[in-house]
């Protein structure tokens, strides 16, 4: 691969790690899918297929895949939010590679009480942080770098209880939301204001 090729290469990849933080804050399944090549496999805080929808139900009664398991536990907090850092990527071939991506997470979580709370819910919404990073195999195929791997490593964990002041104030419009309600879907088909 020339110079580049390779910056191509790992712009496309940095891309599809991008789209994964984006589809789990804002719960957008296929796009969470769109991840994976279809036989990924994954470790963190599951371990299993990636994607695999139309794989049986274990016996145990839990989630078919990762993406299942995931948008379960994001159901259980109002919002989260998924801070990308450090992107290293080594191109191992022009259809491989592999990448190690540093990422702080954030989640608010449900308290007892609402439907939707966690079973490790608290008696008040909690603030729960994870630090951390993936570590990601990557391949090409028909012209399309996915992850066909990934491990996830955590390095730190905080709880504490939340703190908003002002957070009411700001216009609904602009706080996050999950899919399709999110202001993003329908922000790219607005005309720009000139």
């Amino acid at each position: 691969m020339d110079a580049v090729e390779e910056l191509l290469a790992k712009q496309a990849i940095t891309e599809v790690i991008a789209r994964y933080a984006r589809a789990l804050d804002r719960m957008d399944e296929a796009l969470l899918r769109s991840v994976f090549h279809p036989d990924s496999r994954h470790q963190h805080f599951y371990q299993g297929p990636s994607s695999a929808p139309d794989a049986p139900r274990p016996a145990d009664g839990g989630p078919r895949d990762f993406v299942e398991f995931a948008l379960g536990v994001i159901s259980t907090h109002t919002r989260t939010h998924h801070q990308l850092g450090n992107i290293l990527i080594e191109l191992e071939s022009p259809e491989q590679a592999v990448a190690e991506t540093y990422f702080t997470a954030y989640h608010r979580m449900r308290p007892i009480g609402d439907p939707k709370a966690a079973p490790n819910a608290w008696d008040t919404e909690m603030d729960y942080f994870v630090g951390g990073r993936y570590l990601d195999h990557f391949e090409k195929r028909e012209g399309e770098w996915r992850i066909v791997r990934r491990t996830g490593m955590t390095d730190w964990t905080r709880l504490e209880t939340p703190a908003t002041q002002g957070f009411a104030d700001i216009a609904a419009e602009t706080v996050g939301q999950y899919y399709p309600d999110d202001l993003l879907y329908r922000w790219k088909d607005q005309p720009s204001q000139g």
